[in-house]
């Protein structure tokens, strides 16, 4: 699967909230991107982040060593002893706040 193929069909703020994530990411350190067949992962050695493109949204699964308490977040699931997948839901680029850009630094590092 490709990005054009992930974001075909969804409406353009699905993109734009990628696109200022990978901006904000590429601020912090080198990261890897991986296609999957419904999502894209962001690696630092190990996953931190997974983006699910829906069709008005954006969903991005960010990995942590504890549960985290944001008015964004959907869902949250505890994968092991310490891992923690805490689900956001975006619709515009303005929700990608201070706040957000914090947990994802801290969960970046937490990756290497």
């Amino acid at each position: 699967m490709s990005e054009d193929e992930l974001f075909s069909n969804k409406a353009s703020n699905v993109y734009e909230i990628y696109s200022k994530i990978l901006d904000l990411l590429k601020e912090i350190g080198a990261f890897e991107i991986e296609f999957k067949k419904t999502s894209i992962h962001l690696l630092n050695k190990s996953s931190f982040g997974g983006v699910h493109p829906k069709k008005k949204w954006l969903d991005f699964n960010l990995v942590t060593n504890h549960q985290i308490e944001h008015e964004k977040i959907t869902k949250i699931e505890q994968v092991s002893k310490k891992r923690f997948h805490n689900n956001f839901r975006f619709h515009n680029v303005d929700e990608l706040n201070q706040e957000f850009l914090i947990l994802l630094k801290e969960s970046y590092q937490l990756m290497c």
